[in-house]
């Protein structure tokens, strides 16, 4: 909180401090006499003021919409924040807190909202910090924020949207939680041309309900449009519990000419419907990267990792080929996929390849992949699989170039196979690895499909034991 507070000696010197309370008939100029309404508090406050939310019976309702450089703080009473809702789509569009530049929200509860519980559009330089928020868009609503090819993107939790051509904004979610948002648990979003890093830090996303088809996530960062760049950056987190056949932990996706990227630290990724952590490249060209570091990826239902380019129209076909897929993980462990029924019998760890969202041929891309350090055990069909045949849906097999570096990892116990190859364009350095049996990668443990060969893969020089780093990221002494 002081951190916060001292962060916003940039309001004005004379900022006012208003008390705030639900159903009070104040002026708001003091403790004893707070503000009761939304409407009397938008009037009364300026830029650059503090509000200080008191706890009371019921949750203080219509929202609250800030104002630049506003700080919203809650007056903790025991264990209990105070609350805010929105029921009413006419106020700050049911949104709890709507956010602008500078602003900040402390120790607050947001509660069971018609829209997003926390949303910013076009705003830098916020910070959430104790935020809790629970049972946010409560009509299962959308924004008017448009994407390529989701449409338009659903109201969550917490929600930013950046969406002016060459502006780059940056915001802060500490210590917050979201649970039970219906769509979007906490997302990020750069639209034509805009830019936008989300720092997110010590959070707990959990459950929520499906918006058909997609929108089913527990934290998104997505950039889409010519220009467009998103960056999160994402540490000491938990996200868990989007248990739709279209649940996801965490999605990272660009298309049309955007870039997305992640960060990913010291976090879990928990029992999920679908895929724990996801790249996206579609309507290509299009970049995406993933960091994974000392982390746990595990129960998704059908991958824990995935990659994939989308067989989408392209944006600019001349270029298509400059797509790139990119995950790199170190010091993780990522395991037991397959726990949640619906995709037991195509459960993979770590998944690269392109996927079909239209009639036609897969397009063509890179990909790479890097796993140093880590354990990847226990799938349901297989530890790690790289290309698609395209015998599923009929068309020609997958032309992707596929590059892989896979160092000091314990990679044991995966359903049919340790590794799959099905694409030709293939290169698996998988030097030093220990392959749960001291002579090495077992020659029944690879699977080849289609054009693929065994010279793509290079698994020599095994390792008799687990590499320390993995031991020591599982919780084993070192020998």
């Amino acid at each position: 909180m002081t951190s916060c507070l001292t962060a916003s000696t940039s309001a004005p010197a004379l900022a006012a401090v208003w008390f705030a309370r639900s159903k009070a008939t104040g002026d708001g100029m003091s403790g004893a006499s707070p503000i009761g309404s939304s409407a009397a508090l938008d009037a009364a406050t300026k830029p650059g003021d503090i509000i200080i939310l008191m706890p009371g019976e019921t949750p203080f309702d219509g929202g609250v919409a800030l104002k630049v450089g506003q700080t919203l703080m809650g007056l903790i009473e025991g264990d209990r924040k105070p609350s805010i809702t929105n029921t009413d789509g006419d106020q700050h569009g049911g949104n709890g807190v709507v956010l602008a530049d500078d602003s900040r929200v402390l120790d607050v509860r947001i509660e069971r909202t018609k829209a997003s519980g926390v949303l910013g559009v076009d705003v830098s330089g916020t910070s959430l910090l104790g935020v809790e928020v629970e049972d946010a868009n409560q009509s299962a609503g959308f924004t008017t924020a448009v994407t390529n090819v989701l449409g338009r993107i659903s109201h969550g939790g917490i929600l930013f949207i950046a969406a002016q051509p060459g502006k780059a904004v940056e915001n802060r979610v500490l210590h917050c939680t979201a649970t039970r948002a219906t769509g979007i648990g906490i997302g990020a979003f750069a639209l034509k041309g805009g830019r936008s890093r989300l720092v997110v830090s010590h959070i707990r996303v959990e459950g929520g309900a499906l918006i058909p088809p997609l929108f089913d996530i527990g934290v998104t960062a997505l950039a889409d449009g010519r220009s467009s760049e998103m960056s999160l950056e994402m540490a000491d987190a938990d996200v868990r519990g989007r248990l739709s056949p279209q649940g996801r932990n965490v999605l990272v996706f660009a298309s049309a000419e955007a870039k997305a990227k992640a960060r990913i630290e010291r976090s879990t990724m928990g029992e999920v419907g679908q895929d724990g952590v996801v790249a996206v490249a579609a309507r290509v060209p299009a970049t995406v990267a993933i960091e994974i570091r000392d982390s746990t990826i595990e129960k998704a239902g059908q991958m824990n990792i995935e990659g994939t380019i989308l067989n989408l129209p392209p944006s600019d076909p001349a270029r298509a080929h400059e797509s790139v897929v990119s995950i790199d993980v170190e010091g993780s462990i990522i395991r037991d996929v397959g726990f949640v029924d619906g995709f037991r019998g195509e459960a993979q760890n770590i998944w690269l390849a392109p996927t079909v969202f239209a009639p036609g041929p897969f397009a063509k891309g890179r990909y790479r992949l890097s796993v140093r350090n880590s354990v990847v055990e226990k799938a349901i069909k297989a530890g790690i699989g790289l290309g698609n045949t395209g015998s599923e849906f009929g068309i020609s097999s997958d032309e992707g170039e596929y590059q892989v570096r896979l160092r000091n990892n314990t990679i044991r116990d995966n359903g049919a196979s340790e590794i799959t190859i099905a694409a030709s364009r293939t290169h698996v350095d998988a030097r030093r690895n220990y392959w749960g049996i001291p002579t090495g990668l077992a020659k029944g443990r690879v699977v080849l499909l289609d054009k693929a060969d065994r010279s793509q893969l290079d698994a020599s020089q095994p390792l008799t034991r687990p590499s320390e780093g993995s031991r020591l990221r599982s919780g084993g002494p070192p020998e």
